[in-house]
């Protein structure tokens, strides 16, 4: 393993080409080979060598230079292996495999700038991958390249910009459909999916609700949102209808399943009354039915666990969809 700093480092380096390689003098006489013919490749094993000089530091310059994307995308995913949930995961495995596939796996992480990216970004659309889609592979190639930096693998991360993505309004279920749906529901799902319609909660937040977190005397509970950020969540009659025959002192209160397991079955449901709907549109109907029924809209805010007021307002503009959907059906007979 060679390393190149301090006194071994000039000023005056330099990169040139001989005979169709690229080499760094680190001073008269003695240079090294950078063992790459590509200009892009060699410039950013050559900047990263003089970023670090600046700083004073050890350049690990044989890693550099054997750490193509497939090298780093094994040595990434070791990492995040048992710090992941193994669907992020595979994620991650997807989306540097398709960055491989797209810009050469022989690349080196030091090489893969904006232009690159822009060359993904182009050729997964013309795979026929959404806009939201390829966003999704953005984001986890944006953490690896975090993961890239604080290593000291890469001096700067190359600009990712996404896709901008059309946001539709939320989806709301009307009272009959979440009727139809619900009635088609097992017992155990019924409970799960009512706590989330009539608290708004995101499925995490049911899914690791404890019996402990329950108060049936001052009908509350207390969840765990994002960021493991806790608040309280009023209980309704009809969720503590459904509570109060299974309540226990300790344990979970819903049976712990994985989340995406108890999306997929929601969908099922749903598809079989003939609605198109996910999990994720209970929260949406329940924010929309809150403020419809009158609550405040900072009350909401804090009921669902909303960062910013801005995210509560989008339920407004649902409502004034839904009225001029409504008033469709006005007649003068």
């Amino acid at each position: 393993m060679k390393f190149w700093g301090g006194e071994h480092m000039l000023k005056n380096m330099r990169m040139y080409k001989r005979n169709g390689c690229y080499y760094v003098e680190i001073q008269r006489g003695k240079s090294r080979s950078l063992k790459t013919g590509n200009e892009r490749e060699a410039t950013a094993i050559f900047n990263e060598m003089k970023k670090e000089q600046l700083r004073g530091r050890l350049f690990q310059l044989d890693k550099v230079k054997r750490l193509p994307l497939s090298e780093f995308a094994r040595e990434y995913l070791k990492f995040r292996e048992g710090n992941v949930s193994a669907m992020t995961l595979r994620k991650d495995a997807l989306s540097l495999k398709l960055l491989q596939e797209a810009i050469s796996p022989t690349t080196l992480i030091q090489a893969l700038n904006q232009a690159k990216i822009e060359d993904f970004k182009r050729i997964s659309k013309a795979r026929g991958a959404s806009p939201i889609t390829v966003n999704g592979y953005l984001r986890h190639i944006k953490s690896a390249l975090t993961y890239a930096i604080e290593e000291g693998l890469i001096a700067k991360k190359p600009k990712v910009k996404m896709f901008p993505e059309a946001k539709d309004l939320p989806r709301v279920l009307t009272p009959g459909q979440i009727n139809a749906v619900f009635s088609k529901m097992a017992p155990d799902d019924h409970r799960y999916y009512t706590f989330g319609l009539w608290t708004g909660c995101r499925r995490n937040e049911g899914l690791f609700l404890t019996w402990p977190d329950v108060d049936f005397e001052n009908a509350r509970a207390k969840v765990r949102g994002k960021g493991g950020r806790e608040r309280i969540v009023p209980l309704v009659a009809p969720v503590i209808a459904v509570l109060e025959p299974i309540r226990k002192d300790l344990g979970r209160v819903f049976a712990p399943h994985h989340p995406d397991t108890m999306s997929k079955r929601f969908h099922a449901y749903a598809a079989a009354c003939g609605i198109k709907a996910r999990l994720h549109d209970l929260r949406h109907s329940a924010a929309t039915y809150m403020l419809q029924s009158g609550i405040d809209l900072r009350v909401v805010q804090a009921i669902l666990g909303h960062a910013q007021i801005s995210t509560t307002m989008i339920y407004t503009h649902v409502l004034d969809d839904l009225k001029q959907r409504e008033m469709q059906k006005m007649k003068i007979e």
